[in-house]
């Protein structure tokens, strides 16, 4: 069972610009050289990064190699969950625990460009958006090296969220950055793989934009997509709809709708 709990403004002092959340499940090829490439990118731009790394209990030494470099970088931070192992409670659990303001998502088998990071940042911090979307589905955007069917499922996911947030092209993306304070009182319901899409459905955001990406597939380690994931979104769909819809504790749909009838769409940053 899925606990819904809700999120609560966090107490903590702020220290740093941008929590970078990097959700790890037997990652030992790909954390050292994330960790270095979000940390060089951050620093080359000026932005003063905390860097946590969430470990799903890994059996392969992901978090032993966190906990090495740890030691020579006071930025980077480790929380180990022993239970109710997943992408997005995985992310939930990394949101809660952000020391910043701001908190940008990415996986950690560059299929996400962490080069990136600094375009998200500057939508929430100079142009005051509330979430940022790597999108696959605007202009510019694309994805290469996956199976013919794997995009077909895709494109169909992206279709079917589309029905419930219609100005957003690529709601069930998972690189995104949000400004924690939209969350404020929500409750959301950590479940498969599209976290940013039960924060779409559930928050009290204002200004969402997307960003043109090319997701590449992994470059190293095995894929975790399973057809499970699928039947996830569909309870994730009937989820979102029950929380708008029936027990009225959001107005995320409605706003949305009101969006793309007039004629809007997710802003471009």
């Amino acid at each position: 069972m899925y606990q819904e709990v809700p999120i609560q403004a966090t107490d903590q002092t702020t220290t740093y610009d941008l929590t970078v959340v990097i959700p790890t499940f037997n990652e030992k090829e790909n954390i050292g050289p994330m960790i270095r490439a979000v940390h060089k990118i951050c620093t080359d731009n000026g932005i003063y990064e905390e860097i946590l790394v969430v470990d799903d209990d890994s059996p392969d030494g992901t978090a032993e190699i966190v906990r090495t470099l740890k030691d020579a970088m006071d930025n980077l931070d480790i929380l180990v969950r022993y239970s109710n192992h997943g992408l997005s409670p995985s992310l939930y659990d990394g949101i809660q625990a952000a020391r910043a303001p701001l908190v940008q998502c990415i996986d950690c088998d560059f299929s996400h460009p962490p080069e990136k990071i600094p375009r998200f940042y500057l939508c929430l911090r100079e142009q005051r958006c509330d979430m940022v979307i790597g999108s696959r589905y605007v202009k510019g955007g694309e994805v290469r090296n996956w199976a013919f069917h794997r995009e077909i499922l895709s494109f169909g996911a992206a279709t079917l969220g589309r029905t419930l947030i219609p100005h957003v092209h690529d709601s069930g993306s998972g690189f995104f950055a949000i400004n924690k304070e939209i969350l404020d009182g929500v409750t959301l319901t950590p479940r498969g793989f599209r976290m940013g899409f039960e924060i779409l459905g559930k928050a009290g955001w204002a200004r969402v934009a997307e960003i043109p990406i090319t997701f590449k597939d992994r470059e190293m380690g095995e894929s975790k997509l399973q057809w499970r994931i699928l039947l996830q979104y569909l309870v994730q769909c009937l989820s979102i709809l029950e929380y708008n819809l029936i027990l009225r504790k959001s107005t995320a749909i409605a706003r949305s709708w009101r969006i793309f009838l007039a004629g809007g769409a997710s802003e471009q940053c």
